[in-house]
């Protein structure tokens, strides 16, 4: 843990005596590193110091606390005051506040408050320090690579974590206005993750070569910026200038699928006019790639006449009721969710056919890892993926529902499952992971699913069925139990143990395990030590 550095000013001998003797400053993410007895003695030390925090009384003969935090303004030192104050001066600590303090506490201070507040003020310095130094840091990459700086701010753009206007203004400072008027067109490429499953080394490869291959051929001809999605998905954002011809980056990508042998999965969108188009062709690239990678279908190219808006949207909505009425093997309800789902399929052949083919694909996987298929079914299933881009809709469309009755039909003569199976091979397991990555803050049931090789869904059910709670439940408690453990071995200050259980706030830790054991940390920590 990172220790910010503090400075203590008092002009009360035993408060400042308290104040360094008293607490466990560096428990709270502090270091003490200096002190004084009014403002006057204090500014030149601080002026040399620099201390991230100065706590300070706010009345003081020599110098009063308002003063001081205007003086060490004026020298351009940028520490962070926290002011104190007995009652009678709380317009002094209010006028504080307004000047730039970021808190006060009241005398006679008590334990608690002063732990609360300056848990708050460590996080918010941490914070104001790492904005700070990424700020700094992309001054540095602005001044150096402007090409470079230019894609990590379309990037994030793209991710949401710019704004449109602010991305306009970097592309006027930079000369760029074009940007604003030009067309654009997104390729959203990957090896299909299947190869990763046979073989992940194989799949590394591929896609390194996948990656660098393609960026090369469409820096010949175009400005090119490379989004990559958490998932490791390709998304290459091409400006197009002012030409709508996207006839050669077809053929580009045609190639290259064959070139991988049928591993490349792909999806070109249509076009998209100025930066707001850009992120809409980016996100609507995504969403055929899903598509595309789901179904199988290899190379997805959009129509450039076809509306960015009107692209089909896939309903998972009715996908979910699907499977809910399979699990229940409820054919009414069964009817009822198919009917849904052909009513919100959109007119378009072409795109009718993959999302009956994505249909399957979801209910094959999900009815295999809920009960195991028979080969028959299975068989079943293969054979609508080798003609549902061949045979007419209609005749697909009965065939697929029927493949679903026969579900429900065989689940409901098969023996019956014996569900504390799963719980024996995957409950453990997860159990296990959750223990050894407490520390995660970020922990989550989808990571903990993927451990096990589970639908995140389809875990959590599992999970709350044998646990007899909810997964957040339960990790929160884990994390409870493990907190008062390393607060009983009386080794650990509360922040490393807030970094070990995974919850950094240590305003916010104090406050869950109390909740949890009816006592603050440190009154836990007494009750053992006592």
């Amino acid at each position: 843990m990172e220790l910010l550095t503090l400075y203590l000013i008092d002009d009360e001998a035993i408060i400042l005596k308290g104040l360094l003797e008293t607490y466990d400053w560096e428990n709270m993410g502090f270091q003490v590193v200096g002190w004084a007895r009014d403002g006057e003695e204090a500014l030149p030390d601080i002026v040399e110091k620099k201390p991230d925090v100065v706590l300070t009384d706010v009345r003081m003969k020599k110098m009063s606390g308002l003063t001081l935090i205007e003086k060490v303004k004026e020298q351009g030192i940028s520490a962070n005051f926290v002011v104190i104050s007995a009652y009678r001066d709380f317009e002094y600590a209010k006028k504080a506040c307004e000047n730039g303090a970021m808190a006060y506490l009241v005398k006679p201070i008590e334990d608690e408050e002063l732990e609360k507040t300056m848990g708050e003020i460590y996080q918010k310095c941490r914070e104001k320090k790492f904005k700070e130094k990424n700020y700094s840091l992309w001054e540095k990459i602005l001044l150096e690579d402007q090409d470079n700086f230019l894609n990590q701010m379309v990037v994030k753009y793209l991710e949401g974590m710019v704004e449109e206007k602010e991305l306009e203004e970097l592309a006027v400072s930079l000369r760029r206005q074009d940007m604003m008027t030009n067309d654009f067109v997104v390729a959203a490429v990957g090896i299909d993750i299947a190869r990763r499953i046979i073989n992940q080394k194989e799949f590394n490869m591929k896609q390194y070569a996948l990656e660098t291959e393609l960026y090369k051929k469409l820096k010949e001809s175009y400005q090119v910026w490379l989004r990559k999605t958490q998932d490791g998905t390709l998304c290459f954002v091409i400006d197009l200038g002012k030409e709508k011809k996207t006839a050669s980056l077809k053929i580009l990508l045609k190639n290259l699928q064959e070139e991988m042998k049928g591993d490349m999965i792909s999806a070109l969108s249509g076009i998209g006019t100025g930066i707001e188009g850009m992120k809409n062709a980016c996100d609507h690239a995504l969403e055929l790639y899903e598509i595309a990678a789901e179904a199988g279908a290899g190379t997805i190219l959009m129509d450039n006449k076809i509306s960015l808006k009107s692209l089909p949207k896939y309903s998972a909505d009715m996908e979910t009721q699907i499977i809910s009425a399979l699990r229940k093997g409820d054919k009414e309800q069964l009817k009822k969710a198919f009917e849904k789902f052909l009513y919100v399929l959109p007119e378009s052949e072409y795109f009718i056919r993959i999302y009956l083919r994505r249909l399957a694909v979801r209910i094959e996987f999900a009815m295999e890892e809920a009960w195991g298929l028979t080969e028959g079914l299975r068989q079943s299933f293969h054979n609508f993926y080798e003609t549902v881009d061949s045979v007419a809709i209609t005749k697909m469309v009965s065939i697929l529902y029927q493949l679903f009755v026969r579900i429900i039909e065989w689940k409901s003569t098969a023996p019956k499952q014996v569900s504390d199976r799963y719980f024996q091979e995957y409950i453990p397991v997860a159990i296990a992971y959750i223990q050894e990555h407490l520390q995660k803050e970020d922990l989550s049931i989808t990571e903990v699913s993927e451990h096990v090789y589970l639908n995140p869904v389809y875990f959590g059910r599992l999970f709350k069925n044998e646990v007899k709670m909810s997964f957040k439940r339960y990790v929160q408690n884990m994390r409870m139990e493990k907190a008062k453990e390393l607060l009983a071995e009386q080794e650990y200050h509360i922040a490393e143990i807030c970094d070990k259980v995974g919850i950094p706030n240590a305003s916010y830790f104090s406050q869950v395990f109390k909740q949890y054991t009816g006592m603050l940390p440190s009154e836990y920590k007494r009750s053992v030590d006592g």
